[in-house]
């Protein structure tokens, strides 16, 4: 609730958002009036559009923001929710009806009888509970019924994070004949970039002098209902997958192929500082990576990874070489928390860290034990010490024995 005072007149007035407008009510002589009116307006107010309407309201809005989500939740809300809640108003939805909406995916099948797995449908539910979180922000209703509703539980599986070690990616990228592929290669796995990122690079956003790629765009091949067919299927949104811009910091490595790659690529008609670094004129085609990345793997004679395996891999990397968490998300640019959700197992045993820690700054406790075995060492040269306990400063009571 936002309320205020004016300050020539004195009184109190507030501005809120109800049916997706804006309103204001001025002239109350107390805040505590003000408050009450509002809340009177809000309730006398029935919001009578629908989950439909609500929904494709707030794709508009990713849209107009550049989020690349907008096409999944899109997709997600067209497949899977919109029959099942999609006329309802939007300010009877009840807990019940997301819950309704998680059994029906458990027993929905697709294709030859396959089931939906429990990832896919926390995805769905989740779709469900962002649009009505949505419609809280802007008012249409007061608060959202959805908001502790529990996902299912979920099961990792190898396939998620497969990656290759550094091994690995040294056999397999020997094996790539083509000078682009291969920058494109060693690029994604020694800077953790996303596919869609090195797609959108562009020679302008990268800094030779003071050593630094700037992540301003990605590609999305995600295709709006309304752009199918139209020059708006290869989208060039700002910013990375979350919307923000991002720094990466060019090893000599790096910079040394890029420099070599620029050099090769300036020769060609038309070649600018705004060509984009693999494509020139545009980006290279979304599947041309993967295709690339199969072929080495084959030679090589590894197993299969994904284009975002090598971000996987280059975390792996970083990991293994002793950087924590927040060095890690600094790097790729993520949350710790996201860091810790997505790379977590791959990080060393706390517990054995600690012991570790332990064992080597303790070591006052090693020379008691010392001690103890020399003074046991001592009893068993003189046995007659045992006999007569009082040479260790020892009286013996009824078998029991006391420090004197």
């Amino acid at each position: 609730m936002a309320v205020y005072k004016n300050r020539d007149s004195g009184t109190w007035y507030f501005q809120c958002r109800v049916n997706g407008q804006r309103t204001s009510r001025r002239g109350f002589k107390t805040k505590s009036e003000a408050l009450k009116a509002e809340a009177t307006l809000k309730e006398s107010i029935i919001c009578s559009r629908k989950v439909d309407e609500i929904t494709e309201e707030y794709i508009q809005h990713l849209r107009i923001h550049e989020t690349s989500s907008a096409y999944t939740i899109e997709s997600t809300y067209r497949n899977h929710i919109s029959s099942v809640v999609g006329r309802k108003r939007i300010d009877k939805i009840k807990l019940q009806d997301i819950k309704g909406l998680q059994m029906i995916m458990l027993k929905k099948t697709y294709g030859k009888g396959r089931h939906y797995t429990n990832k896919t449908i926390n995805l769905v539910t989740g779709t469900f509970n962002m649009i009505m979180n949505y419609a809280v922000k802007y008012g249409y209703i007061r608060s959202n019924p959805c908001a502790n509703f529990e996902s299912l539980k979920t099961v990792k599986t190898n396939d998620e994070t497969k990656f290759w070690t550094d091994k690995e990616f040294q056999k397999a990228i020997r094996y790539e004949d083509d000078f682009k592929w291969y920058c494109f290669l060693v690029l994604a796995y020694m800077t953790g970039m996303r596919k869609g990122e090195i797609r959108g690079l562009r020679w302008s956003d990268i800094d030779f002098d003071n050593h630094i790629i700037s992540i301003n765009r990605h590609i999305s091949d995600k295709v709006m209902k309304e752009d199918r067919n139209t020059e708006n299927e290869k989208r060039v949104i700002r910013g990375r997958k979350n919307g923000h811009a991002h720094k990466i910091a060019m090893d000599f490595h790096i910079e040394n192929l890029l420099k070599e790659l620029r050099k090769d690529n300036s020769f060609i008609d038309g070649w600018s500082k705004e060509s984009y670094v693999f494509g020139i004129y545009k980006p290279i085609g979304q599947n041309s990576p993967k295709r690339h990345l199969d072929i080495i793997a084959k030679k090589a004679g590894i197993k299969q990874i994904t284009v975002h395996g090598l971000r996987h891999s280059h975390v792996s990397y970083l990991i293994s070489k002793g950087l924590n968490a927040y060095e890690i998300a600094e790097r790729i640019g993520d949350t710790v928390e996201m860091v810790f959700k997505v790379y977590g197992h791959m990080f060393p045993n706390p517990q054995r860290n600690i012991v570790n820690v332990l064992n080597s700054n303790f070591a006052f406790i090693q020379e008691r034990d010392k001690i103890k075995k020399g003074r046991q060492n001592e009893r068993q040269h003189f046995p007659g010490s045992i006999k007569n306990p009082n040479i260790y400063g020892v009286k013996c009571y009824n078998g029991a024995l006391n420090r004197t």
